[in-house]
């Protein structure tokens, strides 16, 4: 089953895959993805009707509802990216040409990893909060569509202009803060934002989830360690805190713009959890063996 984002979906290089998987043998169902909910919808019945493999052909939002429609079921995911940030697919070395992002599903055995789970919802990469998830949830469709992850980047630096902290108490085993922070990240994998390597040291195999907590700071000193963060190099520096946990609960004054896989929300309290090997997908590597290589 292809599941594709309805904004893709009339695209030649899509009308060409699925002729050409065709051409190959295979039974191909097309969906595509008109409005929220429908990519969970129709992977549940993939994965009911027990398809070899339901492949998400979008952004990170729409690996995320393809994600959640295969939850509880060992149908194993694929990606073809065609979004804006693609971040998991480029973490894990899925290509960009479409074709060439079939052969893993078609060459590649599926192998097993961890989710992680935020109130409840199933994510894939990075779910951040503060000053990044606003970015991103401020950030234009437009824009998006004509510059790429550049347009984050752009709103990123407006945010900088009116920067303002939150103040949480955080717990999880063997962890209590309380603090005032401008932005966290909770990592599954390891870049969120267009390449940004805000948990570096996020494993996919390890049952754990990394917390990076960016504390207050003057604004100077901040957008320094956001190059820093781009890099993946600021665990140790001065106001960021960084462990890695099974669970925890980040509990707000008030609500926080969240983002989960690319899609915004708000929410005052967070609770995380690890899921640990609940996945089958088809990728050419972890993001962890691309350090490796």
């Amino acid at each position: 089953m292809l599941i594709m984002h309805g904004q893709r979906a009339d695209h030649d290089a899509l009308r060409h895959l699925v002729s050409w998987v065709r051409d190959k043998g295979h039974a191909v169902d097309p969906r595509v993805t008109w409005e929220k909910g429908d990519g969970i919808r129709f992977a549940r019945e993939g994965a009911a009707r027990g398809v070899d493999a339901v492949i998400a052909i979008g952004g990170d939002g729409t690996v995320n509802e393809v994600l959640n429609g295969l939850d509880g079921s060992d149908v194993p995911l694929g990606i073809i990216p065609f979004g804006t940030a693609n971040d998991f697919a480029r973490q894990v070395g899925i290509p960009d040409d479409p074709d060439h992002a079939m052969d893993v599903v078609l060459q590649r055995p599926p192998r097993t990893i961890d989710t992680a789970e935020l109130n409840g919802r199933r994510f894939l990469n990075v779910s951040s909060g503060g000053v990044g998830a606003e970015a991103t949830a401020e950030t234009p469709n437009e824009a998006k569509e004509q510059l790429g992850p550049l347009a984050y980047a752009i709103t990123g630096v407006r945010k900088l202009a009116d920067l303002g902290s939150r103040r949480a108490h955080i717990t999880a085993p063997g962890l209590e803060v309380d603090c005032e922070f401008l932005l966290f990240a909770v990592g599954n994998a390891r870049a969120t934002g267009g390449g940004s390597r805000i948990t570096p040291r996020a494993l996919v195999t390890d049952g754990l989830l990394d917390l990076c907590l960016i504390e207050t700071m003057p604004r100077g000193d901040f957008a320094k360690l956001l190059l820093r963060i781009k890099k993946g190099e600021h665990v140790g520096e001065e106001h960021v805190r960084y462990a890695q946990v099974p669970s925890l609960t980040i509990a707000a004054e008030g609500p926080v713009t969240v983002n989960v896989d690319g899609e915004s929300s708000e929410a005052t309290t967070l609770s995380y959890r690890a899921r640990p090997g609940d996945l089958s997908i088809h990728l050419p590597h972890l993001p962890e063996e691309q350090d490796q290589a």
